[in-house]
């Protein structure tokens, strides 16, 4: 059971996590509101401030947010976090994603049929996220020299911090899997 409330949009009494939903449910293009969300409506403040760095970092920037998302499972998926490689498996699944590649992101990646480019991002966002301090010089120029420049290459970092996060926090108030 979830340790925070699940604060469905009837129930919110504040304006900004009001307009905090109403920006989610538009921008998301999932048609709801994640129980992520939900999950912070009891202070929203810091619901809008988890909002934004989640549209700035995975809706927005030069890097598609399909890719953003295998990122996401990748590092959900090593870290054992139940909701997020759910949610995230969901919605690459809805952004168009096949079934034969998502079947093979978790279950057997060298073979998983993506482009080189793609891969050496997720690999490079699970090290990151899993091993930070074991990023050395040539996992920049892998990337690089893969034609990735320097701002993609902060936005593949900017990703694993937030998926880091997101397990994190989801893991540890035991957050429940949105029905999907």
């Amino acid at each position: 059971m979830t340790h925070f409330p699940l604060t469905e949009y009837e129930k919110l009494t504040d304006p900004k996590a009001k307009a905090v939903y109403e920006e989610i449910l538009t921008d998301l293009g999932f048609g709801i509101v994640p129980n992520l969300f939900k999950s912070m409506a009891i202070n929203p403040d810091l619901l809008e401030a988890n909002w934004k760095k989640f549209r700035g970092t995975i809706l927005q920037g030069d890097l598609p947010r399909t890719l953003k998302e295998m990122v996401g499972v990748a590092i959900s998926q090593s870290n054992n976090s139940e909701y997020a490689l759910q949610v995230h498996l969901h919605g690459l699944s809805a952004l168009g994603m096949s079934e034969e590649i998502l079947r093979t992101l978790v279950s057997d990646f060298a073979n998983c049929p993506l482009p080189k480019r793609d891969k050496a991002v997720i690999t490079f966002g699970l090290l990151a996220a899993t091993k930070p301090l074991e990023v050395t010089e040539t996992d920049y120029q892998n990337l690089r020299d893969l034609g990735l420049d320097d701002s993609e290459i902060f936005e593949i970092i900017a990703t694993a911090d937030l998926f880091s996060f997101v397990n994190r926090y989801t893991d540890s108030i035991a957050l429940e899997i949105d029905a999907l």
